[in-house]
């Protein structure tokens, strides 16, 4: 009797049990992360924000969507506020609408703020930001400070000329800031240019790896067909520069061939000549040509047409034959260079 009423309990219970889900999982929540790679400059009497929106939202899974994103918060503090306390005893500087922020199509935003020249000089400010994202808002992204400066004043005279496939460009040293005070010291030049071809030209990108330490640039990476239009800032520092000088603009298209190699050598190995020269420094270049002709032949013959470095192997030779080369560079738009300076070699 006593096994009877255990196997029917042992029954119910597992009945009992049956059907019965597990711990109830919860979808994480999808809220939108702190705006990333804040950045701070000074351009003139003005402070631009730039920043990256992040790729995904809080479960790491949904992707951002920019058409989401209904605007941006600027928060602004002229001292030194912990970072716990910044949201609360900052104050709201600008509130940009989408539509007002630029886009700098790399995936980076920016804003820019006006400051009357009194708060520029020689000021501290930190900046933060968080940004609306359907009814949610981001987190506070991390807070960038800057030391403001009085700004030179802008560059007016920026002047240009041609050169073959450069483009010249000039100017005069400014001799006040923006306040009209004698101007004692810079760091140099920022150059910058974008390409309209009939497209959204987008914003002026910096083309000077180095800053231009006089008046004076020249342009050789105009391979690409288009309106080149140009600005020029002086510089404070890395993150401190007058505001944009006046534009100029010059219609480029590419006719103009690569400059010629020079230097062309030639040596004899066990089973090859080979050829050296000096490679071609053009921007928009693509390749070079090799040609050669024998002691037999009238004319040079192209014997390779999609060289890439600045050497050449001839295998194809015969023993005390004599051989004469040279070379022509080649550039994107398939402009071709006259031919170098021809070399003789005989293959023994």
């Amino acid at each position: 009797m006593k096994k009877i009423f255990l196997l029917l309990l042992l029954f119910t219970l597992a009945f009992s049990f049956c059907g019965k889900k597990g711990p109830l999982v919860l979808e994480p929540e999808k809220l939108p992360l702190a705006a990333e790679a804040l950045q701070v400059r000074q351009i003139g009497n003005q402070v631009e924000l730039s920043w990256k929106f992040p790729a995904f939202l809080s479960d790491n899974k949904t992707p951002f969507q920019p058409s989401q994103c209904r605007g941006v918060t600027i928060y602004h503090a002229a001292k030194t506020i912990i970072p716990e306390a910044f949201l609360k005893k900052s104050e709201a500087l600008a509130k940009p609408k989408i539509s007002e922020i630029s886009d700098r199509g790399d995936g980076t935003f920016s804003f820019a703020i006006p400051f009357k020249g009194k708060l520029l000089k020689d000021k501290e400010h930190s900046f933060a930001l968080t940004y609306q994202y359907g009814r949610s808002r981001s987190a506070l992204g991390s807070i960038e400070k800057i030391t403001t400066r009085t700004p030179p004043q802008a560059i007016q005279d920026l002047k240009y000329a041609r050169e073959g496939k450069v483009v010249v460009l000039s100017w005069s040293r400014p001799q006040t800031d923006s306040e009209g005070q004698p101007l004692a010291a810079i760091d140099g030049y920022a150059v910058y240019r974008r390409i309209n071809q009939g497209k959204n030209p987008g914003a002026f990108k910096m083309i000077n790896a180095k800053i231009a330490a006089g008046e004076y640039y020249e342009d050789h990476d105009t391979g690409a067909d288009g309106e080149y239009e140009y600005q020029v800032a002086s510089r404070l520092s890395e993150r401190i520069e007058s505001a944009p000088s006046n534009q100029v603009k010059i219609g480029i298209r590419d006719t103009f061939p690569p400059d010629v190699p020079a230097n062309l050598v030639t040596f004899t190995a066990r089973d090859h000549i080979f050829l050296t020269w000096e490679a071609v420094r053009d921007q928009d270049l693509d390749h070079y040509l090799v040609y050669r002709k024998s002691s037999k032949d009238e004319d040079f013959k192209l014997l390779d047409a999609a060289v890439t470095e600045n050497f050449y192997r001839d295998k194809q030779i015969v023993k005390g034959q004599l051989y004469i080369y040279a070379v022509a560079a080649v550039d994107k738009k398939g402009n071709e260079s006259e031919t170098s300076t021809s070399v003789r070699q005989i293959f023994e």
